[in-house]
């Protein structure tokens, strides 16, 4: 800290301090005797129900704090410096009174830059020995990664989706491969899938929310030749937790069910992803059937399931033609409501489930043992119940 003004690197962690660990609960005075005039506005950190708030203490402490991340390094703040380490702690503390004033992309490349190589960094520490400056940037950006992503998993999803987004945008505007590949995002795959493993396990229901833009985010860190190699289970398999996701090992495609009714199906070989529309409400459960041919889906929202034909080609292998699969929908099937077994935000995870039994035999599991099974005949549908 002797190298950056330490007045000013007191006043910054001190309110950095205060606002991580008390920002949700410091509200300005209120009933103040002193009337207060049209110019003025109450500062603080905490919230208030009458919306005047400029929030200037939370406004200049979180860009106090972003700039210390974000600065390059120079002789006066270098580069794992004390002070900066201090403000990537307070960052992932208080992030939540940060948010608003925040550039949520930006913070999150810095934090990742700074933690692509922990796994090298950390692995070279001896236990028990002080960790060296940049292994210690790197274990405090990894912890701020974390806190960040538990606290508010939408946030850190969709900015991280959106940067994939970009990347993918460059590379199909014939960007140069090799700068392209240097970027921040393409090193800290390691560390990005880290996160998403943390969030499945701890908070399923707001991953569930925005399984599309997570699978988005799987595709680019892992390449399509390992999972075609290995298998989705293999390569991540916390995300095949989710009945709303299912691969198919004979045409390497996976379908990923959503919250607004559509199914986006991805290509491995080639990276690219169809939408498909069919269903009224949120999709519970997604499977393929053995030979990659069909594609069955399900929504307790709308009570119905539906039976998608794989377009084949002449040769009879599933898209050996055509790189984006088209999907024709066989038939539509009203089916019973699943209730839950109690209430509970999680319980619509794990309400029904898929099961090919063989190629043209599927059952539609419900949570409580209830079957319904629908058998394909010659390009039609029976149901056996």
């Amino acid at each position: 800290m002797t190298t950056f003004p330490l007045v000013k690197a007191t006043a910054i962690v001190l309110l950095g301090v205060i606002g991580a660990e008390f920002g949700a609960e410091i509200e300005p005075p209120k009933g103040s005797g002193r009337a207060r005039t049209g110019g003025q506005a109450p500062e603080g950190f905490g919230l208030t129900s009458g919306g005047s708030s400029n929030y200037s203490l939370a406004r200049h402490t979180c860009k106090a704090l972003t700039f210390l991340l974000l600065q390059p390094p120079s002789p006066k703040l270098p580069a794992h410096s004390t002070i900066r380490r201090t403000a990537i702690d307070l960052i992932g503390r208080g992030f939540t009174v940060w948010e608003p004033y925040m550039d949520v992309s930006a913070v999150l490349m810095g934090l990742l830059e700074l933690c692509a190589d922990a796994e090298k960094q950390l692995a070279n520490i001896t236990m028990g020995l002080p960790l060296n400056p940049p292994a210690d940037s790197a274990r405090s950006a990894r912890h701020a990664l974390s806190l960040i992503a538990t606290a508010r998993p939408p946030a850190f999803i969709t900015t991280i989706a959106r940067e994939v987004h970009r990347y993918n945008a460059a590379q199909a505007n014939s960007q140069s491969q090799q700068n392209v590949h240097t970027t921040t995002l393409a090193r800290a795959k390691t560390e990005i899938l880290r996160v998403i493993d943390i969030l499945i396990e701890k908070m399923p229901g707001d991953v569930v929310d925005l399984l599309v833009e997570v699978m988005d985010i799987i595709m680019y860190c892992i390449e399509g030749s390992l999972v075609k190699k290995k298998g989705l289970q293999e390569c991540f398999p916390a995300i095949c937790r989710f009945y709303m996701v299912g691969y198919c090992d004979r045409s390497h495609r996976i379908a990923v069910g959503a919250r607004q009714g559509s199914v986006a199906l991805y290509d491995v070989r080639t990276g690219k992803c169809q939408n498909i529309h069919g269903h009224k409400g949120p999709i519970t459960a997604v499977s393929f059937a053995p030979d990659g041919r069909y594609l069955a889906t399900y929504s307790n929202a709308d009570s119905h399931i539906s039976f998608w034909q794989m377009n084949t080609s002449l040769l009879g292998s599933i898209g050996m033609l055509n790189s984006a699969p088209q999907l024709r929908c066989m038939k539509t099937y009203q089916v019973p409501l699943v209730q839950p077994a109690s209430p509970g935000s999680q319980n619509h995870l794990k309400l029904a489930r898929l099961i090919w039994t063989s190629n043209r035999n599927v059952i539609l599991m419900a949570h409580d043992g209830k079957e319904h099974r629908f058998m394909l005949v010659t390009n039609t549908l029976q149901t056996m119940l």
